[in-house]
């Protein structure tokens, strides 16, 4: 059985929900972010850089999202991530997008946050940023059902995720109607709706 390691809403989520599409039993260790738990030694152990999400599959330790993203599906020849062709190098060019460049821009965000900067240039300008991806997101959707065409990926899922996150931003976070098309179906899909349940967590974006 799978173990990870993760916290509620967070990026591990997408794990999560992947591993529910799998049908794959999975062990939740829960690090709790707002307490510093990612820095106890214990955790640190498991993962020296401190962060989650954290698989560990048998003897193998994943501690990188996307890798383990990429691992479980082609584990269990999941649908969401095509075995090809363009299919597949277009799904792993929007899962890097959502993991190596959407999701950057919100822990800027985050950072200047949590160092008590919530106004001003700085934070408008991480704003303004994270608007301008969804906007390249919204308009793609324009022409198709998902982020990759007709069929959903695994980018769909981890675009999800992020998006919930913007909430915590002390800027407005403008999700385009496309888009929140897409996170309504998404987020209703019973492997997302399962994880929701399990981490307690309330998905807000797609309102």
């Amino acid at each position: 059985m799978y173990k990870l390691y993760y916290s509620p809403g967070a990026c591990s989520m997408s794990v999560h929900v992947a591993l529910n599409e799998c049908n794959q039993p999975v062990t939740l260790e829960k690090v709790d972010l707002a307490n510093g738990k990612q820095r106890a030694p214990e955790f640190l152990a498991i993962n020296p850089r401190g962060q989650i999400p954290v698989l560990v599959d048998g003897e193998v330790v994943l501690r990188e999202g996307a890798a383990i993203l990429i691992h479980v599906l082609e584990k269990h020849h999941s649908p969401l991530l095509p075995k090809e062709g363009a299919a597949r190098a277009e799904a792993l060019e929007w899962l890097m997008f959502a993991n190596a460049t959407l999701h950057p821009a919100y822990a800027r965000a985050f950072f200047l946050k949590r160092g008590g900067v919530t106004e001003g240039p700085l934070m408008d300008a991480a704003a303004a940023n994270i608007n301008k991806l969804w906007e390249e997101v919204d308009a793609r959707l324009a022409t198709r059902a998902y982020i990759c065409g007709d069929s959903v990926t695994v980018a769909d899922i981890l675009l999800t995720v992020i998006a919930n996150w913007s909430g915590n931003v002390p800027r407005p976070i403008a999700l385009g109607e496309n888009t929140k098309r897409l996170l309504k179906e998404i987020s209703a899909r019973p492997s997302y709706q399962k994880a929701l349940a399990t981490e307690q967590v309330e998905y807000k974006a797609a309102a």
